[in-house]
C-alpha cells in the first residue's frame, strides 16, 4: 500500500506525466477502428480517443 500511495499522490502533484508513462496515443474517431485493431494486436499503446480535437499534441 506504501508504494501505491506514493504513485497516486506522484500522479496527482504532477511529479509523473502518467499519460507518458502508460504510453498514450491520442487518436481521432476516425482512428479507432485502427487504434482498436492494434490494441488487440499486443502493441504496448493505450488510446485515447479525441474526437473533438480539444486535446493538446
Amino acid at each position: 500500500m506504501r508504494y501505491h500511495r506514493q504513485l497516486m499522490q506522484a500522479i496527482l502533484f504532477d511529479r509523473v506525466n502518467i499519460a507518458e508513462a502508460v504510453n498514450v496515443q491520442v487518436i481521432r474517431l476516425d482512428q479507432a477502428a485502427e487504434g482498436y485493431a492494434e490494441f488487440d494486436g499486443g502493441v504496448a499503446k493505450k488510446f485515447v480517443m479525441d474526437p473533438h480535437g480539444m486535446i493538446p499534441a
